[in-house]
Order: structure tokens, then sequence, then C-alpha cells
């Protein structure tokens, strides 16, 4: 796929990732990024970490796949991996066997034998080196919630502030569950939280003149409709769960 600083056409992601490039067909990925993200999500929850650090999991977990195939990576390893990072990255890291055992509750309820919680531990240490190269290294993430609370803060009431943020960022989250970290920017996602935002609270929005306010986002109305339509996609998907593949690590 044809790379710009990590980014993706829609069309590069849904056709020729390495996934793809292995036999893995559309659907399946798409469940796959879904069921990873969400148990990060819900993984970092339990650490009690910065939901920054929840986002750059996921973020760090999705890029990984656009050089990695499924096929090849058990992608719940890679999740708990892509959280033992961000975690350093991010400033609130945890200890490897914090991270390990917690996600083995997350997903079988239960605490790991002894010689499980030592191989995972292997996996997750070793399988770090591989997590790193394959992203060149390249750790730095910004994220559209800060961009969405600088904006709200000058340009709404500020009875309103709290409402349209608490709004923008749940958009922002269910975003995380798509692909759209690796199609649009930070800016460019921003706008469309809170154009969501804006209609869920029932808000209009500032205007100046002729100048519409989503223009301070580089972003173009395509691309605001765009993000919209894909992240209410979501909603709707229609998942077949598959069968856990026998290999596994977790």
């Amino acid at each position: 796929m044809a790379e710009t600083k990590w980014y993706y056409t829609r069309e590069e992601i849904e056709k020729i990732s390495p996934s793809r490039l292995d036999g893995i067909n559309f659907k399946e990925e798409t469940f796959q990024r879904w069921s990873y993200t969400s148990f990060l999500q819900e993984l970092g929850q339990r650490l009690n970490n910065p939901q920054k650090s929840i986002a750059t999991s996921i973020v760090l977990c999705q890029r990984f796949f656009t050089r990695q195939s499924l096929a090849k990576n058990d992608p719940k390893t890679v999740a708990i991996i892509c959280m033992f990072i961000a975690g350093k990255v991010e400033g609130s890291p945890k200890p490897a066997g914090d991270v390990i055992v917690v996600s083995y509750r997350v997903l079988h309820n239960k605490e790991p034998l002894r010689d499980v919680f030592e191989g995972l531990k292997k996996t997750v240490l070793t399988g770090e080196k591989l997590v790193l190269s394959t992203l060149g290294f390249d750790l730095e993430i910004e994220h559209p919630y800060k961009l969405v609370m600088d904006w709200v803060k000058r340009s709404v009431k500020a009875e309103d502030v709290r409402r349209l943020c608490q709004a923008a960022f749940n958009f922002i989250n269910d975003s995380l569950r798509t692909s759209l970290c690796l199609q649009f920017g930070p800016s460019q996602i921003a706008a469309a939280a809170i154009y969501i935002g804006s209609f869920m609270c029932k808000m209009t929005l500032p205007g100046d003149g002729e100048k519409v306010w989503w223009r301070e986002f580089d972003v173009t109305k395509r691309q605001l409709w765009e993000i919209c339509d894909q992240t209410l996609d979501l909603y709707i998907q229609d998942f077949v769960i598959p069968v856990a593949r026998g290999d596994s690590l977790v």
C-alpha cells in the first residue's frame, strides 16, 4: 500500500491490506479490528489508563496491521503489546505482568496459571521488538481530543462546553473502532466529532458570515461527511463472530 505518514485511502485499506493478500476477507478484518479495539478499550479502563493512552494503543495496533497480516499475528497478543508500549509512550506505564494479568481476566474471566503467565510474559516482551520494528519506532501520535476541547472552549457558551465535548469525545472513541485513524488526520476527525456532537446535543454551531466553522480544521465538506458516515456504519455492522483460531496465544 502506498504510505504517506501512516495514512491510506479507503480502497487501499479495504482491498490490498497485508491480511487481504493473505486471504482474509474484508468483513473478517473489519470484525477483527472491532474486536481488538474494543478489547483495548476495556483493558485500558481496567488498568485505569487515561483515554489518551488507550487511544494510542489502538492507533498503534491498527498501524501494525497495515504492515503485518492477521493471518500471521494473533490480534489480541499484538493488542496487549501495544497497550504495554502505549503506557510508556503516554506517561502511564504499567508493569508487563500487570498488563498480562488484567488482559487474561478480560479475555477469560479468571487468573492465568503460572506457566501460562510466564509464557505470555515471554511472548509480550519478545513481541514488543517485532511491534516496535514494524512501526519503525514511530510512536508519537496526535489525537483529536485536545483539538476538540480547545475549539469548543473558545467557540460555544460556557454552559455548553462540557456537554458538547463529551458528545464529541464519544464519537472519537467510537471512530477508533473503524479504520478512520488510518485515513484522516486528527484535525479532520475532530471536526467530524464536533459536527456529530452538536447534532446529538441539538446545538447550533457559531458561524462568521460566509466562513464556515469547520474550515478551521483543514477538512472539506466531503471528508466531513465521509468520516461521519464511516463511524455511523459501525453501529449497523452485521458481524458473525468467527470461531477462535487454535493458535491464539491468549
